[in-house]
């Protein structure tokens, strides 16, 4: 009896073991290549300089990495919410963006933006510095 009841617990357990695993991979079918969240990984803000908190003078150059885009124009910057042109170089495999500091920006604290407007990765990073006298 007790070998019975053990056989039988042992097979629904590998049957509702199976049945979850099934349901697991079934997500996938249809799908070729790597899931959006990891294509979107390799995509988006990189090497933001100065470094986040930095101490910094007045109209100072900041620069910033956007892997992943094909247009430069889909990169919106803001530096605590004051538009920023920036100058975007095409370097390959990403681009390079650089600009300066808004003139009205003197002894605060500012939150450099930037906004990626693509439609399978839309990003959004950011990071602060202390802007000198």
């Amino acid at each position: 009896m007790r070998k019975s009841i053990l056989i039988s617990a042992s097979m629904i357990f590998c049957l509702s073991s199976s049945v979850v695993l099934a349901a697991m991979d079934h997500g996938s079918h249809g799908r070729k290549g790597p899931s959006s969240s990891a294509a979107c990984k390799e995509k988006g803000v990189f090497q933001t300089k100065p470094k986040h908190l930095a101490d910094v003078s007045p109209q100072s150059e900041f620069s910033f990495w956007v892997k992943g885009i094909k247009d430069p124009d889909k990169v919106e910057v803001t530096v605590k919410n004051i538009p920023v042109k920036m100058n975007a170089e095409d370097k390959t495999h990403f681009y390079l963006f650089k600009g300066k500091l808004p003139k009205a920006l003197v002894g605060t604290v500012a939150r450099i933006n930037i906004r990626v407007h693509s439609k399978k990765c839309p990003s959004e990073k950011g990071w602060l510095v202390k802007i000198g006298e």
